[in-house]
């Protein structure tokens, strides 16, 4: 099981990495879906987007957006501490400082 621990590890980044990109390309090809019926909201206080405004041009980020890049983010994190883990067992070994 030792050494099945870190190979675990490696296979839920990836596949969180792999699964942040799934949601970030799936959310951007489907349309925005709006509602302007009389349930809508009167304001925008309730509306749930980020638009960020630079040089002329505008990105939205949804919902779906933001839980792409998170589930991204957290499988490069298990990546990069499997992969720092390995480094160091293998420094170790050589009997480096």
């Amino acid at each position: 099981m030792r050494r099945g621990l870190p190979w675990a590890v490696a296979v839920l980044g990836a596949a969180l990495a792999v699964a942040g990109v799934a949601v970030f390309w799936r959310t951007n090809t489907t349309p925005a879906v709006g509602y302007g019926g009389s349930y809508a909201p009167l304001t925008e206080a309730h509306d749930s987007t980020l638009t960020v405004t630079f040089d002329g041009g505008t990105v939205l980020w949804t919902r779906g957006h933001l839980v792409g890049a998170g589930l991204l983010v957290a499988g490069a994190l298990l990546l990069a501490a499997v992969g720092g883990w390995v480094l160091g067992r293998r420094s170790a070994r050589r009997g480096g400082a």
